[in-house]
């Protein structure tokens, strides 16, 4: 009984420090949303979730995205996180609401699951809930809010219960706690944040097998082994799509090895777990990366009792999570040492993500974890050795002592042009001669190393009186997370949500209504918040071959493009893609062009055709000066059936559209080939209704980018769609999978010792 009074009080705790960070936005924020107003929350993710969920409310489960890219994979792209449970918010509540409130559970969430983990290894509620706060608030985890990486602390949250379903197998010799990890893995998959679950599988991995040493059993080597392709099953609604459209977009390319090279952990940065503002805050950094990428603060309160653990627990008890941490930083430093270039190389999946610091996310957990250990130890054995204190104390000075040598050294300019030089900072360049920059960074770095040594002092002190009465460790506790607490709110940025669409662009759209495309050059993805239709957007499912297109376009090679394009000219064959008006700006004004070409419309009947397969002489075709695509088409095989030459005569017009369709009607004299100025993947079909002149359809690339359907003679009622066999076949093998996991959590129910 006190043993569970002491969980609920500590759960109540975790959720009291959560409403206490986010309360004011919870209740009473309005249109203010977490994150920073240049954050990914502002140019992305508020719109991924208002477009996914709104077509949601109405029943339609958006595949694809007309609004961006000249259309786009949706579902598949993963982040809009449509199945993810928690995300029904979006379907109940305004989405600045629904956004602070997934934000704060996912912050709690985390910390409870971190708790449990704790508690399965046989920690106690006080040890587990400094584990849980530290986890919540550190430097790996927190500082995604204000970058504004709703997915990513959505996935980040299940790791901990993902290890805790492992440890609790080996605790209890019950495989029935593979169950709990299926669901971990499944809903970390569902998340919508693909790199952490693969991050999370290695050391998952990892961990399970050096559990293993020393505790083989058969029975539990099988069931650890079936979390991960079991979590999938149960995310096959998701998976399957997701793999249809990494074959389709950039996400199925090799990264370059410099673009996957980048974002890894700068060695320096490991000052940054006691001193966390040591390159500037985070709309200010000026080390290398991004901070949010790249801090591994965890306090000094929990680096000290982590470092006592390591030094003073039983073998048995920290060897493992030692050699996972150590794991976890040498991936985390990617490039910095040799290792990348071979993972790159031969090991599969480290040459499609970037930002390989993420293992420093992992490395924290178990950071965290042991640092719980050694505060649990102090507690049981209720005795604090003096050379504890006395290294506490040789902290505090020593912090001090670096405190001092910052605020002092006259080389401080020289060390922040060493990062400059480096290629890898993102902060303005003419910041770095700022003479009161440099001083104010300079001032942080000083004040943050002193504030570290202080922490440091009080904890000692702490401690020293925790001698004589242990009860004190509690206050300890308090000082951890009070310290935890400071740091994760002094990052916590908002923004009012309905700056993210500019009411003069808005305006202007509603007055120019149309069948166009549009550029807008500081924020593409509004257009799905607006309803228009953008050339471009920021996100990385942009189909491949658009892609190639675009990169072509602005001089760069093809065979590198990625979903970062930067636009330096206008392209006349933007024309065929419907483009209009472009917006820019300047200062706070908006500025509005007219595409230099009339754009195309939806649809067009062409007879003349060439066929060219590799995409360079299309590509060269395309920009000969003859070539006119409104009167000619280059396709990739031989249509059927074939256009007249005599030319084409004929209507066509759109009769119904969604997001993964559009019912077209055609009258044509002669054959011709139907030109749809859409993005065109292979999942898109043309399938033939009732009343059409053919029973099938072929749907072709056209001019590498667009669509094309070849008619006959004759009128013609066409569905062209977007597949959705991937969804079916997933949704099936889901519910198999649920059902069998549902009778399995029964079983176990029943048959206690499983």
């Amino acid at each position: 009984m006190d043993s569970r009074r002491n969980t609920f009080i500590s759960l109540i705790l975790l959720l009291a420090v959560t409403l206490a960070m986010f309360g004011d936005l919870l209740f009473t924020g309005g249109t203010r949303v977490l994150g920073h107003p240049g954050s990914d929350m502002f140019l992305q993710y508020f719109a991924w979730r208002e477009f996914g969920f709104r077509e949601l409310a109405k029943g339609n489960l958006a595949l694809w995205n007309p609004n961006i890219f000249g259309g786009a994979p949706y579902f598949g792209g993963m982040q809009g996180a449509l199945l993810y449970p928690p995300n029904c918010l979006f379907l109940v509540l305004p989405t600045p609401v629904a956004v602070n409130w997934t934000v704060a559970l996912h912050v709690f969430g985390i910390g409870t699951f971190m708790f449990f983990w704790m508690k399965q290894r046989g920690l106690s509620a006080a040890a587990s809930f400094f584990a849980g706060t530290l986890l919540m608030f550190c430097g790996s985890f927190f500082p995604h809010i204000f970058a504004g990486h709703l997915p990513q602390l959505s996935a980040m949250t299940w790791s901990p219960l993902i290890f805790c379903s492992i440890d609790a197998a080996f605790r209890t010799q019950r495989v029935r706690w593979s169950l709990l990890g299926m669901f971990a893995v499944a809903m970390q998959m569902l998340a919508g944040f693909p790199q952490y679950v693969f991050y999370t599988a290695i050391i998952a991995g990892l961990y399970a097998a050096l559990r293993l040493i020393g505790q083989w059993n058969l029975r539990l080597a099988a069931a650890l082994l079936s979390i991960y392709p079991c979590g999938a099953l149960l995310a096959a609604v998701q998976l399957l799509p997701a793999i249809q459209t990494t074959r389709e977009t950039t996400r199925g390319f090799r990264l370059p090895l410099q673009f996957a090279s980048m974002l890894a952990l700068p060695p320096e940065n490991f000052v940054t777990l006691l001193a966390p503002d040591f390159f500037g805050q985070m709309a200010k950094y000026w080390g290398r990366w991004y901070l949010w990428e790249t801090s591994l603060f965890i306090g000094v309160a929990g680096l000290a009792f982590a470092i006592y653990a390591a030094f003073s627990c039983e073998r048995a008890v920290k060897w493992r999570p030692l050699v996972v941490i150590c794991v976890c930083f040498l991936l985390a430093l990617g490039a910095y040492t040799p290792l990348f270039g071979f993972l790159y190389d031969w090991a599969p999946g480290f040459d499609r993500f970037r930002s390989i610091s993420k293992f420093g996310f992992l490395a924290s957990l178990f950071i965290c974890l042991l640092a719980a250990t050694g505060l649990d130890r102090l507690f049981r054995q209720r005795r604090i050795e003096i050379r504890f204190v006395a290294a506490v104390f040789a902290g505090a000075a020593a912090l001090g002592i670096a405190g001092w040598w910052a605020a002092s050294t006259a080389s401080w300019g020289a060390l922040m042009n060493a990062s400059r030089a480096s290629g890898q900072s993102y902060l303005f360049p003419q910041l770095y001669a700022d003479a009161e920059f440099v001083a104010q960074s300079q001032h942080r770095a000083a004040m943050s190393l002193f504030v570290a040594a202080g922490v440091c002092a009080l904890l000692g002190i702490g401690l020293a009186f925790a001698r004589r009465q242990p009860r004190v460790l509690l206050g300890v506790i308090a000082l951890g997370a009070t310290e935890m607490f400071i740091f994760a709110h002094s990052t916590r940025a908002t923004f009012d949500s309905t700056s993210i669409v500019n009411p003069d662009e808005k305006r202007f759209l509603d007055e120019h209504p149309g069948d166009y495309r549009i550029m807008s050059v500081a924020n593409p993805n509004s257009a799905m918040l607006i309803g228009a239709q953008d050339m471009w957007g920021y996100e990385a499912t942009v189909v491949r071959r658009y892609a190639e297109f675009m990169t072509w376009s602005q001089g760069g090679d093809p065979d590198q493009a990625m979903s970062y394009v930067k636009f330096v000219r206008y392209d006349p064959l933007f024309a065929m893609l419907r483009l209009r008006y472009v917006f820019g700006q300047h200062g706070g004004e908006l500025e509005i062009g007219d595409a230099p070409e009339p754009p195309m419309s939806h649809l067009h009947l062409i007879s003349d055709y060439r066929v060219l397969r590799d995409r360079n002489a299309i590509f060269d075709a395309v920009r000969s000066v003859t070539f006119n695509p409104a009167r000619e088409v280059i396709l990739k095989s031989e249509p059927e059936p074939k256009p007249s030459p005599a030319g084409s005569t004929g209507t066509a017009r759109i009769v119904a559209a969604s997001t993964d369709a559009i019912e077209i009607e055609a009258d044509v004299e002669q054959p011709s080939i139907l030109l749809i100025t859409d993005a065109f993947t292979p999942s898109w079909r043309a399938v033939s209704l009732a009343g059409s002149a053919q029973a099938t359809y072929q749907l072709l690339p056209a001019d590498y980018i667009l669509r094309a359907v070849p008619l006959m003679a004759g009128h013609h009622h066409l569905r062209v769609e977007y597949a959705r066999d991937a969804l079916a076949i997933g949704k099936w093998i889901s519910i198999l999978a649920s059902v069998a996991f549902l009778a399995a959590l029964g079983w176990c129910g029943k048959n206690r010792r499983v």
